[in-house]
């Protein structure tokens, strides 16, 4: 499965590139949320792992323009961030984030969460699979 990063730090992108590559996942990786809009409009990941804070387009401005393509697949986007508390949580989940990861990044962490991602992502595609066949 292929997985898009965006994060404006160089150490956490690779970081987070050398982890997800260990663990079998194509990588695609953005410097800043404007990158990563261009790279995820032209081929659309199904997994985002993003970075809150970026120049440009941060993490919850690229989620929500990934949100405001209904005609694509469903994304799993995970924010990366050390933003915590609950108002930061609330502004992205209402954003369109589906999960959270803190920095600095835990690797046993992360792949118990893209474990997660891709369970739920294979119900998306049953869903839509089902609702070809049968009219909901």
């Amino acid at each position: 499965m292929k997985v898009l990063i965006a994060d404006d730090d160089r150490i956490c992108r690779w970081t987070l590139q050398t982890a997800l590559e260990k663990y079998g996942y194509e990588v695609v990786v953005a410097e800043d949320g404007m990158e990563a809009w261009r790279l995820y409009d032209a081929s659309p990941c199904r997994i985002v792992v993003s970075d809150w804070m970026m120049p440009d387009v941060d993490g919850l401005g690229f989620c929500r323009k990934i949100r405001g393509r209904p005609e694509t697949d469903y994304t799993y986007f995970i924010m990366l961030t050390i933003r915590s508390g609950t108002t930061n949580y609330h502004e992205a989940i209402d954003a369109g984030v589906d999960d959270f990861l803190t920095k600095p990044l835990d690797r046993d962490e992360l792949l118990a969460r893209l474990r997660v991602a891709e369970r739920i992502l294979g119900y998306t595609t049953q869903i839509r699979q089902l609702k070809s066949l049968l009219p909901i």
